[in-house]
């Protein structure tokens, strides 16, 4: 006999708003909005600290991208960049000779076009106080570097000469935010009015000048003027972003990057391991229901139609829900950002992110709580006489392979991170197979063991808690991930800090000396020492050419490299040194050091990788007294961002000692000294000093900008973990209600089925936290390696308070989740059940 049915819609509509009221999809739907929630903010913090670096970053290079050329610049670029509605200036870089009357000082020159500087500011003295200036020099004026006036022994309005060209000086430059690592990087500096250059009839054929091109706008037209702009790009031009033109700044951005990446990972795993302890549970609070509309006449197509009627409201309540907090919490954070950080034209840029939070909700709902609902399909009728029947389900390797090959694809999809989210998904998941195996193993194994379970609470914990292993094992599992995921979090967050300020310890060099004359080395030694300005060794520089690789000539790699912009190893000279010490910073990845009996040459890795070379092949270099062959003994990995003198191509000292060579160094000096400045300039005229201090001023305030901003994504983490922790107890809460229910109506009292509970929960909390801690060990050892390139460092402190702590919230939380049970009699839970 059957019963009329009213239509599946209208029907999963009266059964998802029941459900909602009776608070049977609270934890479901409370998960999903999480993931939206969490995800949507994640990846707004992170496009918009993006954008915060990125505009700290610009300001080195004075733009937000740079096409650079030794030839001019083409009009085909200005066109371009107006087509991209992109602010545009230029700048002409040279080196020439200043005069004021008898004084002479090689000068780095800016000829600069209107609206200079793009990004950062330029600071200049007319008088005592400084302004800030988008304005350029006046036609036949100059502004100078004070170094500049005190080695020229001259003072503002005053003329110098330039070539053939005589300037007034009538500023003074006290900062020029544009440090791009080219001329204008040289002290001491001028800048002058492009107009001007013609007159002083410097640049000449064969000049050596770099002509730039600065260009500034929004993200979307940035990009889409760079996918224009690189195949049109000739050998000898150049398109830098701030990437490519300050590899300083790569390593903070790209680690602070990879931290808001396992952020999201994080909130994502733990949001999708809510769902999936949240419908199962679900699902088999309905199998009873199911079994009587089945035994009813309902068909299994009615039944797809009315819950899959169900999952779809479910997903669109999340999504409304989800979106709405995602974007308030966007708009807050997008608010305070504004506020808090030092940028101009912070874009609020939320339909990305918000697509982001939608897919992965999507693709959570689908990975983690389609398997339980396709149970609920294949209820047996026969489940209202027999309550133990269960439906037959998926296999349990078809279930993992959608749910892993979602979370997968989610995660990808959120990071943009192949490898990082390869490296967290399958070591957590090796981890939790092993771990998982081993916890089976040791319940399994109590359970058949003699423990008396009267005579002592713990061991009727434990015994209570293995009587079931497998869902012991998955509900500890379950929120052994949840602390994991917070403690990886905040873990790795605290190593972040300490690596950078590691990485950029205090008195990490911020000037550079270089065409050191050999015979002034010692003195120069002797003047910092005497200042107490602490540096690194003196390397000597000879300029050579590579020429043959192998024996083979290098002119035809170079023609066939030469629309390879990443490439002019082979189309321009190097900076070679030699020296008998593997140099600071420097790790030797193949081969061994010099040994000292033949020509041999040490080669930096990307070097190596970019020309395709290894350990034993031969090298030639051409300098300009003759030429050297060595063979490759060793590849080396150089960290580019230390400020410190680095070299591709490092000799022993018997093999280039007998070539003329400069030196190079790199020194600190103290701010309060920076007025001695002049008088170290003047008293070694011949060498350049390039002043990395701004460049290092920035990159701090980008460090401490992104440990400050980071604190804002522990908080989702948090409360994903919570939410895991009420999940976790949630699947365990019908069955322990009903053992509680019998106790009571056996004669045990409140306060000993309290205690006894109390001691299971405390117990699992326990051992969920030892397993997180060796999980977040074992996790963090790998991430410090591939994220941070760091040694791997144990965490005592977590041994001891983990346990304690989710000890105590998981016992908290369950003694709240079950106190119905202690103020309901015993009766009407089983009655329920």
């Amino acid at each position: 006999m059957s019963i009329p049915l009213s239509s599946p819609l209208k029907l999963s509509w009266r059964l998802f708003w029941r459900d909602l009221r009776a608070g049977e999809l609270t934890l479901l739907i409370a998960a999903l909005i999480l993931a939206i929630a969490a995800t949507t903010t994640l990846r707004f913090f992170s496009g918009s600290l993006e954008q915060t670096l990125g505009q700290q970053a610009a300001r080195l290079i004075g733009a937000d991208l740079v096409v650079t050329s030794s030839r001019g610049i083409r009009p085909e670029w200005l066109q371009l960049a107006q087509q991209q509605n992109l602010q545009h200036t230029q700048t002409l870089e040279f080196s020439s000779v200043a005069q004021q009357g008898d004084n002479f000082q090689l000068s780095s020159v800016k000829a600069v076009t209107k609206g200079y500087p793009l990004r950062g500011q330029l600071k200049i003295r007319t008088t005592n106080s400084p302004i800030t200036t988008h304005a350029i020099p006046a036609a036949g004026t100059v502004w100078v570097e004070e170094r500049l006036l005190n080695l020229l022994n001259t003072q503002m309005g005053k003329s110098l000469t330039i070539g053939d060209a005589n300037f007034v000086i009538t500023g003074i430059i006290d900062e020029d935010s544009d440090r791009s690592g080219g001329f204008s990087a040289f002290s001491p500096s001028l800048l002058m009015n492009l107009a001007d250059v013609p007159s002083t009839h410097i640049i000449q054929v064969g000049s050596r000048v770099n002509y730039r091109l600065l260009l500034a706008g929004t993200r979307s037209h940035l990009q889409s003027f760079q996918t224009q702009a690189t195949p049109l790009l000739h050998p000898e031009e150049r398109l830098l972003d701030i990437k490519t033109a300050n590899k300083q700044l790569n390593k903070p951005i790209k680690t602070a990057t990879d931290y808001l990446s396992l952020a999201a990972i994080a909130a994502v795993l733990l949001s999708g391991i809510a769902v999936a302890l949240a419908a199962r549970r679900f699902s088999e609070r309905h199998l009873d229901s199911i079994a009587l509309m089945r035994s009813l006449g309902s068909s299994r197509r009615y039944l797809v139609q009315l819950y899959s009627g169900q999952l779809a409201l479910i997903w669109l309540f999340a999504m409304l829900v989800g979106g709405l907090i995602g974007f308030i919490c966007s708009l807050v954070l997008f608010k305070l950002l504004a506020t808090l950080l030092p940028v101009t034209d912070l874009e609020f840029a939320l339909s990305q992110p918000l697509l982001t939070g939608l897919a992965t909700a999507t693709l959570t709902l689908i990975g983690f709580a389609l398997p339980a609902f396709i149970r609920l399909y294949q209820v047996s009728p026969l489940r209202v006489m027999r309550r133990e029947l269960s439906p037959t389900p998926l296999s349990a390797l078809t279930i993992t392979a959608v749910a892993l090959l979602a979370l997968f694809v989610l995660l990808v999809l959120e990071t943009g991170n192949l490898m990082l989210t390869s490296l967290v998904l399958v070591g957590g998941l090796v981890l939790t197979l092993i771990l998982g195996g081993l916890c089976y193993g040791l319940l399994n194994r109590l359970r058949h063991s003699t423990f008396n379970a009267q005579a002592k609470p713990l061991n009727a914990a434990f015994i209570a808690l293995s009587r079931e292993p497998r869902a012991t094992v998955a509900q500890m599992l379950a929120l052994a991930l949840g602390f994991t995921a917070i403690l990886l979090v905040g873990t790795i967050r605290g190593e972040l800090l300490a690596q950078w300020q590691h990485d950029l310890p205090a008195k990490t060099p911020n000037q550079f000396a270089v065409t050191i004359p050999a015979d002034h080395v010692d003195a120069l030694k002797s003047y910092l020492a005497q200042r107490d300005w602490q540096s690194t060794d003196f390397y000597p520089v000879i300029r050579g050419r590579l020429v043959a690789i192998n024996n083979i000539a290098t002119q035809a790699k170079a023609k066939a490299s030469e629309g390879d912009s990443q490439e002019r190893a082979l189309d321009r000279e190097l900076n070679l040194t030699w020296t008998e010490k593997l140099p600071a910073k420097n790790e030797l990845l193949e081969g061994q050091w010099f040994t000292g009996q033949q020509h041999e040459v040490s080669l930096e890795s990307g070097l190596a990788k970019r020309l395709s070379l290894n350990v034993g092949d031969s090298l030639t270099l051409q300098m300009a007294e003759g030429s050297v062959t060595a063979k490759v003994t060793s590849i080396r990995k150089v960290d580019w961002d230390s400020f410190q003198p680095n070299f591709y191509l490092i000799f022993p000292r018997h093999v280039l000692e007998s070539y003329p060579a400069t030196y190079l160094t790199s020194f600190y000096v103290p701010a309060a000294d920076k007025g001695q400045l002049s008088a170290l300039i003047r008293t070694f005229p011949t060498v350049i000093f390039i002043d990395l201090a701004a460049m290092l001023n920035e990159v701090q305030k980008l460090l401490a900008q992104v440990s400050q901003g980071v604190q804002v994504i522990l908080v989702f983490i948090v409360l994903a973990g919570i939410l895991v922790l009420l999940a976790s107890i949630a699947a365990s809460l019908d069955t322990r209600r009903q053992e509680a229910a019998l106790l009571r109506a056996l004669g045990a009292s409140r306060r000993q089925l309290q205690q006894r509970v109390g001691l299971e929960l405390l117990l699992l909390g326990i051992l969920a936290g030892l397993l997180a801690v060796v999980m977040t060990e074992i996790i963090a050892a790998g991430l410090a390696i591939q994220l941070l390139e760091s040694t791997p460092q144990l965490h005592p402190q977590l041994w001891l308070l983990t346990p304690l702590a989710s000890g105590a919230l998981t016992l908290t939380i369950g003694l709240l989740s079950l106190r119905r049970v202690w103020s309901v009699s015993p009766m009407v839970v089983l009655r329920e059940t």
